[in-house]
Formats: C-alpha cells, sequence, structure tokens
C-alpha cells in the first residue's frame, strides 16, 4: 500500500525522533563550581526588616534595620547589621519600654552578645537618656556593659563618665569612673506656660 517513497520519509521522521528523545534522556546539567568564604559571605541578606521577636511566647522586641546578613555558616555563627539597626523592648501590652537605636550591630549567636556601635542611643521607661559609642549587651547574664564614654540625662541631672554597667532594662545601672554630674535647673528652662 505505501510505497518506498512513502516509507523513507516516515523512516526518516522516525529516526530524528528517536535522536531526539535520545538527546533530552540524556540532558545532562553542570554546575559551576563557586567556592564562597562563610566568614565573609552571608547565608542571608534582608533588606528594610520590620520584626518582631518572642521569649517565652510573648512578644518582647521589635527589631527595625535597612540591612541584616546572617552568617549561619560561618565558624562563630553571627549577625550583622552594617546600616544601624532600631530595637525597641515591648511590655505585655505591646507598649515601648526602651528603646535603642546604633549606626551597626554585631551579634554572636552562641555567645548570645550583641555588640552595638557608633552613636547608641538608649530611653528608658524613665524617660532617661543614654548616650555612648559603643555596648555589649549579655543576652544570658542579662546585663549591659560599656567601657566606653557614657552621657545620661536624667530629668534632674546628667552624668557623665567611662565605664557603665546595667540591668536589660536601663533602670538600675552604675558609671564607674564618673567624671561630671550636671545638675538641671528648671529656671533654666521656662515653663511654657509663663
Amino acid at each position: 500500500m505505501f510505497g518506498l517513497k512513502t516509507k523513507i520519509p516516515v523512516c526518516c521522521a522516525a529516526v530524528a525522533l528517536t535522536l531526539l528523545c535520545a538527546a533530552c534522556a540524556e540532558e545532562q546539567k553542570e554546575f559551576v563550581s563557586h567556592p564562597t568564604d562563610p566568614e565573609t559571605t552571608p547565608t542571608m541578606v534582608s533588606r528594610d526588616v520590620k520584626t518582631v521577636i518572642s521569649e517565652e511566647g510573648h512578644t518582647r522586641y521589635r527589631i527595625i534595620t535597612p540591612l541584616w546578613n546572617l552568617f549561619e555558616e560561618a565558624e562563630l555563627p553571627h549577625w550583622t547589621f552594617p546600616d544601624g539597626v532600631t530595637a525597641e523592648e515591648l511590655d505585655d501590652n505591646y507598649k515601648t519600654t526602651t528603646t535603642l537605636k546604633c549606626d551597626s550591630a554585631y551579634y554572636d549567636k552562641r555567645a548570645n552578645i550583641w555588640h552595638l556601635y557608633g552613636n547608641v542611643r538608649i530611653t528608658n521607661t524613665d524617660g532617661d537618656v543614654i548616650l555612648t559609642n559603643w555596648l555589649d549587651w549579655d543576652q544570658n547574664a542579662h546585663k549591659i556593659h560599656s567601657e566606653s564614654f557614657i552621657h545620661v540625662e536624667k530629668k534632674d541631672r546628667v552624668i557623665e563618665g567611662y565605664g557603665y554597667e546595667s540591668n536589660e532594662t536601663f533602670t538600675s545601672y552604675r558609671l564607674h569612673r564618673v567624671e561630671a554630674i550636671l545638675p538641671i535647673e528648671e529656671s533654666r528652662f521656662p515653663h511654657p506656660n509663663s
């Protein structure tokens, strides 16, 4: 029924289809090796982060940062915040009790210690403002520590010195080498209704 002329194109099409299927089945994927150093290359980079952190089922902290680098594969796993970070401690009603801002931060995951650098500014529930250039927060010991210059603004005085220890809420603290205690006189700041 079919002549030789029709069998040749059909055979050629069948051979071509067989070769095409074989080529697809034998497709090999090649991976280009791209060595990365886990000490300098982040595992993950997050931008424009706004997140909350919970402890024991309660939301305790709000963190806002433009850049969060996670180095989970480094020998000492850590996070960096090279463009600064704002952290707020929240009470059980989600109201901010303590605010912390700094130019950059480093979090050591194994030791559970935060290192805060550059224009560190803390405001606590009493309205005290604490200014310094660096501060360490040991979450395991629940202590804040610095050997840097510290400027503390309270409602009635300004205290300046070197070296600082505090609890995590910045409500109970001690300056080591006090350089100045300056009383704030109410008469220096006239009452707005006078």
